[in-house]
């Protein structure tokens, strides 16, 4: 039961500093201090140390000697690949997306720009960013492939990190949503070449973006 109980409180650690990571409540450079988790989660150290080397693990943060954990800062080059890896599993996405894509499916993603239209008028970037990568997932979903699912599991949350990032430009949040109206006319036209040109300049625009303001987080 104790060991359940750790499983537990590590796996409660992870999620907040995590999310905390994702959604820029902690940059780039910036310090986590345990003995703050530990008060604030009311957790021991052993568990918390225990989520923090699991967010080493997925390269979120890193370990520095005379400061302890930080917030990973990454380099341009990164940037640019991961960037370029995203591109070419957004055309897979697309192509499938065309072939798969239901009704119902179709439905929820223009619930979710419609929700998209009143979060970016309230301005609350945690929520765009939720919104936004969700409007993403729901494409991933409606691929109906399990292999791409698996692939790009890993990398959703730096593409969430990355996109936090770039909507702290004024105007970009708006700027995606007026795209992604466009992205669902297209795939209701199962229009893919126009909706390959939307999906790379959408990144584009995106890491352009990233990379401007790489020299204040990164």
């Amino acid at each position: 039961m104790s060991n359940i109980k750790s499983i537990t409180l590590r796996q409660k650690a992870y999620k907040l500093v995590k999310d905390r990571i994702i959604n820029l409540y902690l940059k780039p450079g910036d310090k986590i201090s345990e003995t703050e988790l530990t008060k604030t989660l009311k957790i021991s150290r052993t568990p918390i140390r225990e989520a923090l080397l699991m967010l080493e693990h997925e390269k979120l943060l890193e370990c520095n000697n005379s400061m302890g954990f930080i917030v990973r800062r990454l380099t341009l080059k990164e940037v640019d690949e991961y960037y370029t890896v995203r591109g070419a599993i957004e055309n897979f996405v697309l192509s499938l997306v065309v072939e798969n894509i239901t009704d119902e499916e179709m439905k929820s993603l223009h619930a979710n720009v419609k929700a998209g239209d009143s979060i970016v008028k309230g301005n609350n970037i945690h929520k765009i960013i939720k919104c936004e990568s969700e409007f993403h997932e729901m494409l991933y979903k409606a691929a109906k492939s399990d292999v791409l699912l698996e692939i790009i599991s890993p990398l959703t949350d730096k593409f969430q990190w990355f996109r936090g990032v770039a909507f702290s430009i004024p105007g970009s949040a708006a700027n995606s949503l007026s795209q992604h109206k466009i992205m669902l006319e297209l795939i209701e036209k199962k229009d893919l070449k126009g909706l390959r040109h939307l999906m790379k300049e959408h990144l584009k625009e995106a890491k352009r973006k990233v990379k401007y303001l790489s020299e204040f987080l990164f």
